[in-house]
Parts: structure tokens; sequence; C-alpha cells
């Protein structure tokens, strides 16, 4: 998807089709895998071990 919202030609006529038909899935597959990276880098802190119990 290009950033003003709509979708981008590809030069792929096979391609393009697919996307108006069933939108672009690698995009928002994509977009969906950010989202849940950053929500679990706000849930989770991986900088450092913590000793056990704590």
């Amino acid at each position: 998807m290009h950033p003003s919202g709509t979708a981008q030609s590809t030069g792929a006529p096979i391609y393009d089709r697919l996307v108006r038909e069933r939108g672009d899935v690698p995009t928002e597959v994509r977009q969906t895998a950010e989202t849940v990276l950053a929500d679990v880098a706000r849930a989770v802190d991986f900088r450092r071990p913590r000793p056990p119990g704590t």
C-alpha cells in the first residue's frame, strides 16, 4: 500500500488485479507484524536478564 493509503501499481497486471480483488495481503501482514512487535516491545523488557524470582 502506498503511504497515501492507495495501492501502488507493481507493473505486474496479475498481482495488481489480485490486490484489487483480495487486498494487499503482504502489506497487511507486514503492518500487523510491526504492530505486534511494537506491542511486545512495550510489554516485555528484553534489555537485560533478571535474577530468578523477580
